[in-house]
C-alpha cells in the first residue's frame, strides 16, 4: 500500500470491518474503542490522505455495510449519519477542500491547459474512449486491445499531452466496454452482482466482502481498481477470503 489511493481503500476496508465488529457482543469500553478506531481511519481518509478515491468510496461503503448490519429499516438514519460525517469533512478538512477545488479547476481547464493534470487527462481519456466505443459498441475491440486501439486514435486527435497513449482510461467500466463491448460490460456487471449477492447470502464475513466490493465499484468510476496492481490485489485477497465457503463437512472431518 505505497500510494495514497490504495491506502485510502485499505482504510475503508478497515472501517467496514469495524462496523461489523460493533454488532458483536462487546463491552462498552471495547465499543468506544472501536468508535475511536473508526474516527482515526476517517481522519486519515479525509484529513491526511489527498486520495479522492477514498472520498468517493467512503459513503457508498459505509451506507452499504451499516445497512447490512442494522437492516434497511435503519437506512435513513444511516444515510443521515454518513451524510453528517461527509459534511463535517467537507467543511473542516483543508486537504479535502484543496483536492476537490483542484479537481474542479483541472476539469474546467482541460481543453486549454498546457500540461497534463490528473483530472484533465481523465476527461480526455473518457472522451476518446467513448468515441471509440461508439464505433464498436456491442463486441468491442478485443481483450488486451485498449492501448493499441487508443494510442493511434488519441495521437490523431491531439498533438500535445492530450494525444499521449495509455493502457488505462482510469474508468474500469469504460475499459471493459471498449475491449469487450456491451456484452463484456454486462457480463462484468453480472459478475459484480453475483459476488455481492453471494456475500449477502453468507453473513457475516461475506457481507464485509460485499461492502468492500461496493466501495471498489464506486472508486472504479474514476480508476481501474479491479485491475490496478495494489487495489486489485487488495480486493482479490480481502474479498476472496471472506467469500470462501467453510462447509460443515470439512469442519466435521477436522474435528474427528
Amino acid at each position: 500500500m505505497t500510494n495514497y489511493a490504495s491506502q485510502s481503500m485499505a482504510f475503508i476496508a478497515a472501517i467496514i470491518c469495524c462496523i461489523f465488529l460493533l454488532k458483536q457482543q462487546l463491552s462498552v469500553k471495547k465499543k468506544y474503542l472501536l468508535y475511536g478506531v473508526i474516527a482515526l481511519f476517517i481522519l486519515n481518509i479525509f484529513f491526511v490522505s489527498p486520495a479522492r478515491s477514498g472520498y468517493m468510496a467512503f459513503p457508498f461503503a459505509v451506507v452499504f455495510a451499516a445497512s447490512c448490519v442494522y437492516g434497511n429499516k435503519k437506512l435513513l438514519p444511516i444515510i443521515a449519519v454518513t451524510g453528517s460525517v461527509m459534511l463535517v469533512a467537507i467543511l473542516c478538512s483543508s486537504t479535502l477542500q484543496q483536492r476537490t477545488q483542484m479537481g474542479l479547476t483541472e476539469k474546467a481547464a482541460y481543453q486549454t491547459s498546457g500540461e497534463l493534470t490528473s483530472i484533465g487527462v481523465r476527461v480526455i481519456f473518457a472522451k476518446n474512449t467513448l468515441s471509440l466505443i461508439k464505433e464498436h459498441p456491442v463486441l468491442g475491440y478485443g481483450t488486451s486491445s485498449f492501448k493499441s486501439t487508443y494510442g493511434p486514435y488519441a495521437a490523431a486527435q491531439y498533438s500535445d499531452w492530450r494525444g499521449s497513449s495509455t493502457s488505462d482510461p482510469h474508468n474500469q467500466y469504460l475499459f471493459v466496454w471498449l475491449e469487450n463491448g456491451l456484452i463484456g460490460l454486462l457480463l462484468f456487471l453480472a459478475y459484480i452482482y453475483t459476488a455481492i449477492r453471494q456475500g449477502l447470502n453468507n453473513r457475516p464475513y461475506g457481507a464485509i466482502a460485499a461492502s468492500f466490493l461496493v466501495a471498489v465499484c464506486a472508486s472504479s468510476l474514476f480508476n481501474s481498481h479491479f485491475k490496478t496492481f495494489p487495489e486489485g490485489n487488495l480486493l482479490a485477497f480481502f474479498a476472496g477470503i471472506l467469500l470462501a465457503q467453510y462447509s460443515a463437512e470439512s469442519k466435521e472431518n477436522s474435528d474427528s
